[in-house]
Parts: C-alpha cells; structure tokens; sequence
C-alpha cells in the first residue's frame, strides 16, 4: 500500500511539480546572434549558416561552405506580489545552442546546398528550495537535422529538413509528504525521441532582371509526437513511465527589404497550433495515468527587426535591432482564490533585442542580448505574478571561401 501510494505521489510531480507546461518556453524559433538581434525576424532573411533552423529554402543564398556554433547564457527571474507580499528569485545557466555546417554544390541545372544542424528546443533547467520541495532539472530536449535546398528559379527556391529529437532531462528532487508525516527522495532520468520535418519556400526578387531589393519566406514544421521514457526511483522503490506530448505544426512568413546597400529590415509571423494538445502520462503496462492540455491557446508571434552595416578597413560592423511578442500558455485571471476555473485571457508580453558584432572575409562573430518579459494577472485587485528573461547569445560563423 505504501508503494502505490509514494508511486501516486510521484506520479503526480512527475505531471504537475516538474511542470512541463509550466517552466518550458514553448515558442519554438531557429538559432543564431544575428537573427536574435532581428528580434527572431528571419524567416524572410535566412542567408547564413543558421537558415536550416530558420528556413531551409533561404540556403540557397550561401554561395560557399559555412560552419556556425552559437552559446547562450540566460538568466531568468521569477517575482510574485501578492496580496502586498513581493518575492523574487533568478535562476541563470549556459546552453549550447547550435551548431550547423553547410556545403554547396552543382546539379545538373540547379544549385544545390546540403546541410547538417544540431539544435537544443526545449531547455528543461529548473531550480527551486522551498521548505518542503526543493530539487533541481537539468537537461534539455534538441534535435538533429538534414537538410537539402535547391534554387530551381532564379528567383525561387526550395528547401525540406529531416528533424530527429533527442535529448535527456534528469531530476532530483526531495519533498514532504504531509499525509504519511515524512520526507521522500525521487530521481530520474528522460530520454527523449521523435521525428518530423520543416519545409520552407523562399522568393527572392532581388534575382529579377530587375531587381526589386524584397525576400519573402514560408517555413512549415510538421506536428509530431515526442515521446520520454521516465527511468525513476522514490525512495528505494523503482518504477517506469512514459509521456508522449502531443507538438503540433508550426508555420511562419516572413518578410526583408534590402534599402540601399547597407540597411536591411524584416517582419514575420508565426503561429504555433498548441491549442488542446496533450500531455499524457502512461504506467509500465500502458494504461494512462494522466492527461492534462499544454494550452489553451495557439501561440502566435509577431516579430520585427534590422540591421545596418558599418563599414570600416578593420571590419563591417553590423548593428542590430528587434522586437517580438511573448505569447505563453497562461491566463489572466479576476480571482486567484477560484483558480483555475476562471481564465480571463491570455497572457502575452513583449521583447528587445540589440546586438552588434564583427564580420571579416573568414568569419562573423556576433552577440545578442535579449530582454523577454511577461505579466500575469492573477486577481482584479493587481496581484500578479511576472517572468524576465535575460538570454546572451554569442555565435560564430566561419567561411570556408
């Protein structure tokens, strides 16, 4: 009795405590310091060694080979103000973002460029000491892809990824049991898998006879469901679970216009079809322990950004700005007492992007700083409960010209 009882009370942290729909960023976008500085706004950009990340179509436009590794270090800070009592607590921590080559070369009729990435998605670190459940998440959920374009218009291409998704996620945690009086230990570890793929299409009407200086993109993700094998002890008493969560498809456009020879802007919306899929939760022998919804809204995105060139003899110095929507998975609410049955909204905030960096005839060297923040409403009478992120984003491109 005692076991199934422990293995409940696991199981109910394993889904609500680590809380996946709570502490993950879900708006899943592409890599780089230099698209970040576009505030994300690169689908209709895509002209580096991240494009495979952004839109695979847009790698058409790399004339040489290119290698790209990309670093961030983000802080987040979590503040509550609640019936005028105010905490706050920031958690910080480095991921290895990205890293991509890409090679092109000559068909018969076409110019094609082949690619190889490796990208973190979900970034799963969490922290927390109360005084009855402290623990600490790391790991992450990434994925693997291959991916091939070809321009088969002058001013049309065309580019498809394979995406494979792997990763692991371990836990350790110790929480107080009030019913039985008496603490408890629960570890695990989550190996991750899946696989879909993203396709995109890009016009470039720069390559007309001519040249109208815009670029157009369409990026489509395709759903899927990934899956995380749960290998967990609760004191000295092993057990097995799997969740499968529910991803759905993801589309984007975007948009860039070149003015002049040395200023660029860009524009994209995307959307992300959260709305009713699942999390569910599965015993050794299959049977569903529990199900709950990632959101109850899509997460539709607006961003917007540009880039000016600085020339000088030492090197181009690009500078760079952006700003974008936050949209989550939470609700305002009128009435924190009768939550969560009362959802008022959504709750959408806003980011900043600013970042610079150095490019000279063999490698690009940027850096990004990013300023995310989201406020949610928890009764009428201003409470609320508020979310920052700083994220730093350094990254590397190198020319093999």
């Amino acid at each position: 009795m005692k076991k199934s009882i422990i293995i409940l009370i696991s199981i109910l942290f394993c889904v609500t405590s680590l809380s996946y729909t709570q502490n993950i960023n879900w708006n899943l976008t592409g890599a780089g310091a230099r698209a970040a500085g576009f505030g994300g706004a690169f689908i209709g950009v895509a002209d580096d060694a991240t494009a495979i990340s952004w839109n695979p179509a847009g790698l058409t436009q790399l004339i040489d080979p290119e290698a790209s590794a990309v670093m961030r270090y983000i802080t987040d800070t979590y503040k509550t103000d609640f019936s005028g009592r105010s905490e706050s607590e920031s958690l910080g921590h480095f991921v290895p973002n990205f890293a991509s080559g890409v090679y092109p070369f000559n068909f018969p009729g076409l110019k094609v460029v082949a690619a190889v990435a490796y990208q973190q998605q979900l970034d799963l670190y969490t922290k927390w000491d109360y005084d009855d459940d402290k623990g600490e998440n790391t790991g992450g959920v990434s994925n693997v892809s291959l991916g091939l374009a070809a321009q088969v218009l002058p001013v049309f291409s065309i580019g498809i990824a394979s995406n494979i998704w792997t990763g692991k996620s371990s836990l350790d945690n110790e929480f107080y049991d009030y019913d039985y009086s008496s603490w408890h230990n629960l570890v695990y570890d989550e190996n991750f898998s899946g696989f879909n793929f993203n396709a995109g299409v890009m016009l470039n009407l720069s390559n007309l006879g001519n040249p109208i200086p815009v670029k157009i993109g369409v990026d489509f993700k395709s759903p899927f469901e990934l899956e995380g094998s749960i290998d967990a002890v609760i004191d000295e008493y092993p057990f097995k679970l799997t969740r499968k969560i529910e991803m759905p498809s993801m589309i984007g456009i975007g948009a860039s216009v070149q003015l002049g020879n040395n200023l660029t802007i860009s524009a994209d919306y995307e959307t992300r079809a959260y709305k009713e899929k699942e999390i569910s939760l599965y015993d050794e022998d299959g049977n569903i322990v529990s199900q709950e919804y990632i959101s109850e809204y899509n997460l539709d995105q607006i961003r917007a950004g540009a880039e000016f060139l600085v020339v000088t003899d030492f090197a181009v110095i690009p500078l760079r700005a952006g700003f974008h929507t936050v949209p989550t998975i939470f609700s305002n609410y009128d009435d924190y007492w009768n939550y969560p049955n009362n959802p008022k909204d959504q709750v959408v905030g806003s980011g900043f992007a600013v970042g610079s960096g150095l490019i000279f005839e063999k490698i690009a060297l940027d850096a990004t700083v990013t300023f995310d923040s989201y406020k949610q409403g928890l009764t009428s009478g201003g409470d609320y409960s508020q979310v920052s992120s700083t994220i730093f984003t350094l990254s590397g491109i190198f020319y093999f010209n």
